[in-house]
């Protein structure tokens, strides 16, 4: 019905592209905002991006390139047109709800929403957190949550490939271990695996999340998304591997990138 309408179509054009990112951690003198909504019936999606934007077209290119495929790389578009992009995932998203509603009876709102937002910044590179949200009925939405970090020479994507291979020995489990029990707050590894949904054959072990890592000012993050180690209630649990002691789990790729900001010589 008509007044059930969620947004005006005023605001279904409206889309703005503004250069410089006032409010936003950022070294960057220039900055890619892009911010549309859509809805019909009881149906809405929101597109949210905050993008840095530099001189090199390539670079730019790269980042946005790598963003749409950890979305589902339906956007065959140019790549250094971020408004087209939101503009795709936001026609994307209204057909889906509306498929999904023909299929199956239902009057609850439907909801879809994608961020994605520029967070930290050095001179070499940049993090972009990333935030997925999907509400078609039942007793509670999806989110997804996690952050891209990239090379500001290339674009290149900084994740798993900044590690070698000792990610996985015993101090490294360890660490991870005792941040998952903070997380949980418990106090042995018992409780621990009473909060996990991992395999008795895996424990201790626990597997890296399937999202990769991202840079933050406090170190390497591993974010666990819904229902991949844990229940629903359980959120989304993570771990931060700090700076000194992720020195010797970088491969070159790595020491390279962070040794202007972190001695790793030692």
């Amino acid at each position: 019905m008509k007044n059930q309408r969620i947004f005006l179509f005023v605001a279904l054009a409206a889309i703005v592209s503004l250069w410089g990112c006032k409010d936003i951690p950022t070294n960057t003198t220039q900055c890619n905002l892009v911010e549309i909504a859509d809805g019909e019936g009881n149906d809405s999606a929101h597109i949210k991006f905050v993008l840095p934007w530099y001189g090199d077209k390539r670079v730019n290119e790269a980042i946005v390139e790598q963003l749409n495929e950890s979305f589902g790389g339906g956007y065959e578009g140019s790549y250094s047109d971020v408004d087209s992009m939101g503009r795709y995932y936001l026609a994307y998203y209204m057909q889906e709800m509306k498929r999904d509603r023909s299929e199956i009876e239902n009057e609850m709102p439907y909801e879809r929403s994608l961020s994605a937002i520029l967070s930290e910044e050095t001179d070499d590179y940049v993090t972009i957190d990333v935030q997925e949200y999907q509400y078609t009925g039942g007793a509670h939405g999806g989110t997804t949550s996690y952050g891209l970090t990239f090379r500001k020479s290339d674009g290149r994507q900084m994740g798993k490939n900044i590690l070698n291979n000792l990610v996985g020995d015993d101090e490294w489990n360890d660490m991870v271990k005792q941040q998952l029990m903070e997380y949980f707050d418990v106090k042995t590894e018992e409780e621990l695996h009473d909060n996990l949904q991992l395999s008795p054959d895996y424990f201790p072990f626990i597997p890296l999340p399937q999202t990769e890592p991202c840079l933050t000012e406090k170190g390497l993050v591993f974010t666990y998304q819904q229902y991949e180690i844990a229940c629903y209630a359980a959120g989304m649990p993570g771990f931060v591997i700090p700076y000194d002691k992720l020195k010797k789990y970088l491969n070159r790729t790595g020491k390279q990138l962070l040794e202007k900001y972190y001695s790793f010589n030692s």
